[in-house]
């Protein structure tokens, strides 16, 4: 069950030897055992994750990365509003005591976390509320420490980063604006540039009417979208969207104004080390993490259901 105005961030199946990382727009995250969240019934709406783990009225929930194995030299990307981009190794968000949430970027005043990704990929994208996008690669932001600041991904010039993406070969950008229109842009098209730089323009500008984004998701021709206004939500085949050039303001899929848009879920089932079968739980487990907007996330509402 969902409530009204929320949907779903991530699907995954995992046993309860494994552990789902939480990550907050404040700059923590939430060590997450499988083992420990409340067993619900199908259908049932589940518990909200301060039941397990204090979290401020402020704090939300804005990504979550499943984890089977710590020991793998997978690295963790990090982007704030306010153009800050680190990496860090996986390893590093292992912890022994997880009863309160975890930093895991040191924030400047009035930034926060805006994206959260684990992606394999050589290319980095960022995308701004006026419309801007910079690509560059991930080989010009050094691995670094869990506490650390970052550096700087993005010239910002009275702007913020909406989205950010760690990408390899993946054909298409889906742009959504607030205005209610979205359009998919040719990755390839889109010039590599070097870190801190302010990027090119993804969508026309109009001063009269200006088309701020929403934000930008890295698509295929199978994926589905779904959009946000109010508490109603719309979804959407990405195949429905236009393919244009980067300076087309989209096409219209809705006439009232977008407040949120989101990729639709699909189940992700892990990679298991086989050496560790023996150890490894025969029983699975469907742990749906949903994610709720800015006034629904908040310590008196509930997170997800948890699937069995």
């Amino acid at each position: 069950m969902l409530k009204d105005g929320d949907y779903v961030i991530g699907l995954y199946k995992l046993n309860t030897l494994d552990t789902v990382l939480l990550f907050t727009n404040l700059g923590n995250y939430l060590y997450l055992p499988v083992n420990e969240i409340p067993e619900s019934k199908w259908g049932e709406l589940g518990k909200h994750v301060s039941n397990i783990i204090t979290i401020s009225a402020s704090e939300k929930i804005i990504g979550s990365i499943p984890v089977t194995n710590f020991e793998t030299e997978e690295i963790i990307t990090i982007f704030t509003k306010k153009g800050m981009v680190k990496r860090t190794n996986l390893n590093d968000f292992k912890v022994q005591r997880y009863s309160k949430p975890i930093s895991c970027i040191k924030l400047k005043k009035d930034d926060e976390v805006v994206s959260v990704t684990n992606h394999n990929g050589s290319n980095i994208f960022v995308a701004t509320r006026n419309g801007y996008g910079l690509r560059y690669t991930t080989d010009e932001v050094s691995v670094i420490g869990i506490k650390a600041a970052g550096v700087k991904s993005i010239d910002l010039r009275n702007d913020e980063v909406v989205s950010a993406h760690v990408f390899e070969n993946e054909s298409y950008l889906l742009v959504v604006t607030k205005n209610g229109t979205a359009k998919r842009i040719k990755l390839a098209d889109i010039k590599p540039l070097s870190r801190a730089r302010r990027g090119i323009l993804i969508v026309r500008e109009v001063k009269t009417n200006p088309y701020y984004l929403v934000g930008t998701y890295i698509v295929n021709g199978k994926t589905d979208f779904g959009i946000k206004v109010k508490d109603t939500i719309k979804k959407f085949k990405v195949t429905e969207v236009l393919i244009t050039d980067n300076y087309s303001t989209g096409t219209s899929i809705t006439k009232k104004k977008i407040d949120e848009a989101f990729i639709v879920a699909e189940l992700e089932e892990q990679q298991k080390d086989t050496t560790d079968n023996e150890n490894v739980e025969e029983e699975t487990e469907i742990i749906d993490l949903k994610s709720i907007d800015e006034r629904m996330l908040t310590i008196d509402d509930f997170l997800d259901n948890f699937e069995k």
